[in-house]
């Protein structure tokens, strides 16, 4: 009877011990690296972001600019780390309002500052297994003059930007497999629109933008694998790019593209560390950008060579010079923070996963124990008779 009592005990405290796992602060609307998920954060909550974002241009020094003396010692541009912030305020469980911005940029200039809406679908309180949703987002470049190279306005270290009035448009889709399979917490996100200038003349640089990936999603840990994507109308010819007294063709391949490999570790109070590495994907096609290639494609002594460009009337070269590789660091935390039904039954999902070795049946526990007892018995009467049968025969031979 105690034992039943203890294993009674013992069952409704692995119950409370799961039940309070289940108050991790998690953000319904989270986002990995520059990938968001569909859904948005609860009403009312506030989460603050502070990240950093660090690379070395480690292109070699650029001769064909006049304005740039050239230190063949050392890279031109060496390493750097930009500061960002961003808050997030849910609002009425199908939305979310940004502020994000690039506090100090190239020359301790500011970078951009963006504002914006996400938006999903009403069951945004559940878990689902599709997830779609909507980006709206305006963003402010203050510069688009990039650190070295004269007359090639926008292309910065990063991509590619324009300068003033920027609007963002994107699709969310999301695709959650925790609502049917909480044994393996995968997502796969995709988002997909374009941005678009609003300055008439600059409208030939609107561009495609694109995120994909993997994630896994875990209790504590986030593991993810993500490709990004912002494409000129380039797929099957490349996009002519004539203005600031230069005149290029940039092919699709030569597009900025990344694949970045990241991870979160999340807390109990809801602050969330993450790492990130975009890696550089883009492939050069015709003439890259040295003294060179700018005197062939004037001159054109080999046909042969950058035939498309010459073909085309291109006179300036161009390739994918940007960043090979950068790292961007970032801390995550609530400032006003109340759980979602979703996100609860998400921590509840992963925490009985991680109990299931703990488990015990009660009722299987309490017939083994029965037939243990039986045993017993049977074992100890059996004992009793053989000892009453030598008693009876002992006492046979005394008499």
């Amino acid at each position: 009877m105690n034992s039943v009592k203890f294993l009674t005990v013992f069952a409704v405290f692995l119950l409370l011990d799961l039940s309070a796992g289940t108050n991790m602060k998690r953000d319904r609307g989270v986002s990995f690296y520059n990938c968001l998920n569909s859904n948005t954060s609860s009403h009312g909550n506030i989460w603050i972001t502070a990240s950093v974002t660090g690379h070395v241009w480690d292109n070699s020094s650029k001769s064909m600019d006049s304005n740039v003396t050239v230190n063949k010692e050392k890279w031109l541009s060496n390493v750097r780390g930009f500061p960002e912030l961003e808050t997030h305020l849910g609002l009425f469980n199908i939305g979310t309002f940004f502020i994000e911005s690039r506090v100090v940029s190239y020359g301790f200039k500011p970078g951009w500052i963006s504002t914006g809406l996400k938006l999903t679908i009403p069951n945004n309180q559940e878990l689902r297994l599709h997830g779609a949703g909507l980006l709206l987002k305006y963003t402010y470049q203050f510069s688009e003059s990039n650190p070295s190279l004269g007359g090639y306005s926008g292309f910065m270290p990063e991509g590619f930007v324009v300068k003033g009035h920027n609007m963002e448009i994107k699709m969310l889709y999301e695709f959650d497999l925790i609502s049917r399979m909480s044994s393996f917490p995968l997502r796969v996100l995709f988002n997909g629109g374009v941005r678009v200038p609003f300055a008439k003349e600059r409208l030939n640089r609107t561009q495609i933008v694109a995120n994909t990936g993997f994630v896994y999603s875990g209790y504590r840990y986030d593991f993810y694998v993500l490709y990004s994507l912002e494409s000129f109308w380039n797929f099957f010819n490349p996009a002519i790019i004539d203005g600031a007294g230069k005149k290029i063709a940039v092919y699709f391949s030569e597009n900025p593209m990344y694949l970045t490999l990241g991870g979160d570790v999340r807390y109990e109070n809801g602050m969330t560390l993450s790492l990130s590495i975009p890696l550089l994907l883009s492939v050069n096609q015709q003439s890259k950008m040295s003294v060179e290639d700018l005197i062939e494609l004037h001159r054109k002594t080999n046909p042969a060579l950058f035939a498309d460009e010459k073909k085309r009337g291109i006179v300036d070269p161009f390739d994918p010079w940007f960043v090979k590789w950068k790292i961007v660091g970032s801390v995550t935390f609530p400032l006003r923070f109340r759980t979602s039904s979703a996100e609860m039954m998400r921590n509840y999902l992963m925490l009985k996963n991680r109990k299931d070795v703990q488990k015990i049946d009660i009722d299987q526990k309490i017939l083994n124990d029965k037939n243990s007892n039986d045993e017993y018995n049977n074992q100890t009467k059996e004992d009793r008779i053989r000892l009453e049968e030598i008693n009876r025969r002992r006492s046979e031979l005394n008499n």
